[in-house]
């Protein structure tokens, strides 16, 4: 058990910036409805999270863009799948 540990958190420093990217653009797309106060912080943070834990456990290692112009060019390619599945956490878990 010990060296899959040690396995997923090499995994998780190198995909790092992706998640981070990934989150940005799950941010920028949800500032709108938190600024008009249509979701609570919480639900806020669940949808980054949800979407983020998603998108990255979706691929395997070695599919997961190491550098910057991959990360943009794939968040470019990929905006109207990660909007569709951010506005469907939003469907669950906003109260409307």
């Amino acid at each position: 058990m010990k060296t899959s540990g040690k396995k997923k958190k090499k995994d998780s420093k190198s995909s790092k910036p992706f998640k981070i990217a990934i989150a940005d653009f799950v941010k920028d797309v949800l500032k709108p409805s938190w600024r008009q106060g249509n979701m609570s912080k919480e639900a806020f943070k669940t949808i980054v999270k949800k979407t983020v834990d998603k998108v990255s456990g979706a691929m395997k290692g070695h599919q997961i863009p190491k550098s910057q112009a991959k990360i943009d060019h794939y968040i470019n390619s990929s905006q109207r799948k990660l909007t569709k599945l951010v506005m469907g956490y939003v469907d669950k878990y906003v109260n409307v």
